[in-house]
């Protein structure tokens, strides 16, 4: 046990984790009140949040929203709009009427459908919110033009409206500008007036997400938008201190032209607002996420060890099926549960057959040889096309009008998408696919095209999601055993609008240490850490001056998430596999599928540095994550010096334990264990000493 008194610092600091996890722990709760009198309003509340709008002068309006339960006093009402939508450049805030409203239950929450109608302009908006009792809740509107002509769609946001009120903001938000790899979360004050963020990159580097903090209260706001695309997000704030936002997809084209009788579906935005910390916001996320975001997961196919042979980084000249062979026979003896074949198994771009030198009696034997090896196998496309000799296939000679720039298949064409997704399920059917990994290296698509429909220009980017959303959405539903998985460029598509329709996601091409655990901090405010696959072996691995450290690999690789293992750094075949090293990757293992693979799914996670309240990717030189089981008896640290300043010794104080039970605690790289309460170990920390970067500590805790 430890015995050092609590200093006065460790008893605040024991004091506000005590109220923070009495809101963590509340029990879950959903409502939605509808009022249909002369001016109709619905109260709706989920978990702590509440969020009162009503149709007030011919208005939809925000009228209040509060983070802690709390309900309006009649002097208390705004009026900002609850939703911005404009159509053929005109603004259709106004002169609305009450068309109706329904609700309904879903499992966990409750679903509000408020209808409204703009006369004059012929357009009805279906404003949809979805509670599921986390502090997040999800808006989206149905569009539908009553017209006989054609409408252009040019902005719409979902939600918007006061965020809250005070004289001290700071935004936290994710821009790559300048930096070779995703998640790149930095904290910056908002100015006064209007503020406005875009991403322009097209294929959605930036995923588009924020976190608002209100010094002054503590209140935090979280949004993702459910989009892929390029986005703008915009916040304004005048003398009064008044916050308000909006958030949509961006194009200087309309965005979507509507046929007469149509009707479109918006980008979801997915807002939480939690009076509490950090820590409480970002939970209130993922969990939300977990419930009503992410698709369903097996216990059988959930997290499996991932062996990865990457032609494409050239680790195995010729690549073939011999040397594919070799790699099956070391994923096996490290303990991998699912070998996938990457690029490059073809000849041709879009051309989806096995390679006629490299692989000349098809990939069926090899497959047969993965499985009996008692793995599970995987394939790798490239579907959507966007890099290599695509230009050589049967599909660019004969249709041509199909390609898109970056030589990307345009899925905005109907019988475009028709034969990619063909080609998908032809993949997936001869093979027998535990899982299908879909990459999109078309790089940065800019603006993307502008196409004529009914006459009028329109960006090509809504229409192209909608339809890449469905083909996803109908291949997950046709195979529901098989595992989907997103590598676009490497963290390209990690959004909300993809991870709807895929199990896991790749972190992040900034393929090297200690990038790597830069951008896994930043993202997972946005999205929880089960869905990511964390990589351990890319070419580059390691930055250049930061000294390589093979168990800071490791536990990178097997405590942060899915571990994916690339070929040609365990070994080029088994004869080259020493005991030594094979033992480690063994041991590791264990560790993933006994202790933290069972909670990886339904943790809580805890951002220790760089990223925390004050903190972005760039502040500070440690790592330090943490993660616990609701029930608080099980977590694990895992921390990594990153940098040279500041001192040698990072006091680690775990927030996620039971002050009142006793935990023994297993510091790895010591191979020992020691035994504490939950109290003593929040309040007096564990001292991790590590005197140069890129060492690594990994702690486990198990209540007694």
């Amino acid at each position: 046990m430890i015995e050092t008194p609590a200093p006065r610092a460790a008893l605040y600091v024991l004091a506000t984790v005590l109220s923070v996890t009495a809101a963590a722990v509340s029990e879950p709760f959903s409502e939605a009140i509808l009022n249909e009198g002369n001016a109709p309003s619905v109260t709706l509340t989920s978990g702590n949040t509440v969020c009162l709008e009503a149709l007030v002068e011919g208005k939809w309006i925000l009228q209040f929203r509060s983070g802690d339960g709390r309900i309006p006093m009649p002097n208390e009402l705004w009026s900002d709009p609850a939703f911005l939508l404009t159509v053929d450049g005109a603004p259709i805030n106004e002169s609305l009427s009450w068309a109706g409203a329904e609700q309904s239950e879903t499992p966990g929450g409750r679903h509000m459908l408020v209808r409204l109608r703009h006369e004059a302009a012929g357009i009805d908006i279906n404003v949809h919110t979805a509670l599921d009792s986390t502090p997040v809740m999800s808006r989206w509107l149905e569009v539908t033009n009553r017209s006989q002509q054609p409408r252009a769609l040019n902005w719409v946001s979902p939600w918007a409206g006061r965020l809250s009120r005070g004289s001290d903001f700071r935004l936290g938000r994710f821009s790559k500008d300048g930096h070779s790899f995703e998640g790149w979360y930095k904290w910056e004050p908002l100015p006064m007036w209007t503020s406005t963020y875009t991403s322009l990159k097209g294929q959605g580097h930036d995923a588009p997400f924020f976190l608002l903090r209100n010094d002054g209260t503590g209140e935090h706001f979280i949004a993702n938008l459910e989009w892929t695309a390029n986005w703008k997000m915009e916040f304004s704030r005048d003398l009064k201190g008044i916050v308000t936002f909006q958030f949509g997809p961006l194009a200087e084209a309309p965005l979507r032209i509507i046929a007469p009788g149509e009707t479109i579906t918006s980008p979801a935005i997915h807002l939480g607002h939690v009076s509490a910390d950090l820590d409480t916001a970002v939970q209130g996320m993922h969990e939300h996420i977990r419930r009503s975001v992410l698709p369903p997961r097996s216990k059988e196919t959930f997290g499996l060890v991932q062996y990865v042979l990457p032609a494409d980084l050239g680790f195995h000249t010729p690549f073939d099926e011999a040397s594919a062979r070799k790699c099956v026979e070391v994923a096996a003896a490290i303990g991998t549960e699912l070998f996938i074949l990457d690029a490059y198994w073809w000849d041709v771009t879009c051309d989806w057959y096995p390679s006629a030198t490299r692989f000349p009696n098809g990939l069926e034997p090899l497959i047969e040889y993965v499985r009996s090896k008692g793995m599970r196998f995987g394939l790798y496309m490239e579907p959507e096309g966007g890099r290599g000799n695509v230009r050589e296939s049967r599909v660019a000679a004969e249709h041509p009008e199909w390609l898109a720039p970056k030589d990307t298949i345009n899925l905005a064409i109907p019988e475009a998408r028709a034969w990619v997704e063909s080609e998908i399920v032809r993949c997936i059917e001869q093979y027998d696919l535990d899982l299908f990994r879909v990459d999109y290296n078309a790089e940065e698509t800019g603006g993307g095209l502008t196409s004529v429909q009914l006459g009028l220009p329109e960006n090509n980017y809504w229409r192209y999601y909608e339809a890449c959303y469905a083909m996803y959405g109908r291949i997950r539903q046709r195979f529901p055993k098989l595992v989907l998985q997103q590598c676009a460029g490497g963290g390209a598509r990690n959004d909300l609008g993809m991870m709807r329709y895929f199990h896991e996601n790749y972190l992040t091409d900034g393929l090297s240490i200690p990038k790597e655990h830069l951008s896994y901090a930043g993202q997972t405010l946005a999205f929880p850490p089960e869905q990511f696959t964390v990589l351990h072996g890319a070419t580059g691995h390691i930055s250049p001056g930061y000294p390589e450290n093979f168990d800071t690999i490791l536990r990178t690789s097997y405590t942060l998430g899915t571990p994916q293992i690339f070929s040609g750094v365990v070994a080029p075949s088994l004869v080259d596999l020493t005991p030594v090293r094979r033992d480690r990757y063994l041991r590791y293992a264990a560790i993933y599928k006994d202790f933290i693979r069972p909670l990886l799914a339904i943790c809580r996670m805890y951002h220790h540095a760089p990223v925390s309240d004050t903190g972005g990717v760039e502040d500070g030189s440690w790592f330090a994550v943490e993660f616990a089981g609701a029930d608080r008896t099980k977590g694990w640290a895992t921390i990594v010096r990153t940098g040279s300043a500041g001192p040698g010794t990072y006091v680690f104080r775990p927030r996620g334990l039971d002050l009142k039970r006793r935990y023994t605690v297993r510091i790895d790289s010591l191979d020992c264990e020691m035994e504490a309460s939950g109290a003593d170990l929040l309040m007096q920390g564990i001292p991790v000493r590590l005197d140069a970067i890129a060492l690594s500590e990994l702690l486990l805790f198990d209540a007694e």
